[in-house]
């Protein structure tokens, strides 16, 4: 079977693609590598981007534009659904079937991106993890919940012994009841942590992950007061109910929590009245950390506005999510030596220059999550099954974005590195204060 596809089978008609794709499956035993790169950019697109993540774009279970959308189907007409699917030179194998969903006909260009990007992720773990017996069948969600339904069940009919993704929550929601029904695992992308169990386990990056990692960081660390200072949005009340939940489980103290409005590039008062709090504690010695979940420019905009109304943050901790991993913030004033969770560094940039090598162009924001789901997975089913005693293994999981392991509940628990702003040239910007841990308290829960 030859992989010498030009770029990535761009400008074919998409039932064409996706029966490609299909044939492309579990090829994993033939000696070329993974197909050349996909065509146009991979944006910068984070789980949290309101452009496409689960936790905005989705929660309130809206879709995109009705229309009257249909899916083609990629399979033969003749009775391969009665008996599974299984690639001609796997015939006579006992192979494992994966069905992934992701909505790469999405009418939003960079969910495209985002998805086109997974899958080369999860190809290249194909490739990596050596899954013989390991067979991808792709199907297209177009975003949209009912499609993504219909193609579940399609790819129920062909015998998919579990599911990889849907990317949107209420993708999740539409396919979870037959499959959970059929005990076929769904290993999905969304960060709403409210579609998870049942059948559904969640390989995402969440909000309450990062937030644990760096609230248990920095009470550690001998900071025992904590303040919230963010946007007054769904993402924003979700990751401060986090914070306050983690602070009590660490004994800590929650003294505030500021909002702003969503948008705000200048919530002066709101910035003035938290100050007004934190600071007189922080002159009698108390040590406080805040934690501020914004991102890029936005955040380059606040940030200083603590600083400017009182807050020392040579004696504050001021503290932040896996986004402030962008070199465009390190040269803030305000945020040197501040905290933030991330992967291993050395993980990441070894898996970038992987990807990059096979596909020629960067991976995109959630292809490594998709890949350690993927290479997770491939180990998991080498016995020919995969079950919730498997995935529930307490020693966890290591893979590019940290050490992880799933709860009874389907939710993530992980253990990410600590990294620290540090304004010196050799460092970059940014050092490592806290590697990724080698394994799991066993009484610790997230």
């Amino acid at each position: 079977m030859s992989y010498q596809l030009h770029s990535r089978l761009n400008g074919l008609a998409p039932s064409l693609f996706f029966f490609t794709l299909l044939i492309l499956s579990g090829c994993a035993t033939q000696p070329m590598g993974p197909q050349p790169p996909i065509d146009g950019p991979v944006l910068d697109v984070e789980p949290d981007d309101d452009v496409i993540a689960p936790d905005e774009a989705d929660l309130d279970g809206q879709d995109d534009d009705p229309a009257d959308i249909k899916t083609a189907s990629v399979v033969p007409e003749d009775d391969t659904a009665s008996t599974g699917y299984t690639p001609p030179h796997m015939v006579g194998r006992d192979v494992f079937r994966a069905g992934v969903l992701l909505p790469f006909s999405d009418r939003r260009a960079p969910v495209r991106s985002e998805a086109e990007g997974m899958l080369a992720a999860i190809e290249l773990a194909l490739f990596e993890g050596f899954g013989q017996d390991f067979v991808l069948m792709p199907r297209d969600t177009l975003g949209r919940a009912e499609v993504a339904q219909q193609s579940a069940q399609e790819l129920s009919e062909l015998d998919a012994d579990m599911i990889i993704g849907p990317l949107f929550s209420s993708s999740v929601i539409a396919i979870q009841p037959d499959l959970m029904l059929q005990k076929r695992p769904i290993i999905a992308f969304s960060n709403d942590v409210r579609v998870a169990g049942n059948g559904v386990w969640l390989a995402s990056m969440t909000p309450e992950a990062e937030v644990n990692q760096i609230v248990d960081f920095t009470y550690e660390n001998g900071y025992d007061g904590f303040a919230f200072f963010g946007p007054d949005s769904e993402r924003g009340r979700r990751i401060e109910m986090a914070m306050r939940q983690r602070v009590i489980v660490n004994g800590g103290v929650m003294i505030e929590s500021g909002f702003y409005p969503a948008g705000s590039t200048g919530p002066v008062a709101e910035a003035e009245r938290l100050a007004g709090v934190i600071a007189p504690l922080v002159e009698r010695g108390r040590r406080i950390a805040i934690l501020v979940p914004e991102r890029g420019n936005r955040l380059r905009q606040i940030a200083p506005l603590l600083a400017f109304y009182g807050v020392d943050t040579r004696l504050v901790k001021m503290t932040g999510m896996s986004s402030w991993n962008d070199s465009e913030i390190w040269r803030e004033p305000s945020l040197q030596g501040a905290w933030f969770p991330g992967p291993s560094p050395e993980k990441v940039e070894a898996f970038n220059r992987r990807y990059e090598v096979q596909y020629g162009q960067p991976p995109s924001s959630l292809a490594a999550i998709a890949y350690d789901a993927t290479m997770l997975s491939i180990a998991l089913a080498a016995d020919g099954t995969l079950d919730d005693k498997e995935l529930l293994s307490r020693d966890g999981f290591s893979g590019i974005n940290g050490l992880f392991r799933f709860l009874p509940d389907g939710t993530v628990e992980r253990r990410m590195a600590i990294m620290e702003i540090y304004p010196d040239p050799d460092s970059g910007g940014v050092r490592m204060v806290r590697p990724v841990p080698s394994r799991f308290n066993d009484t610790a829960s997230e």
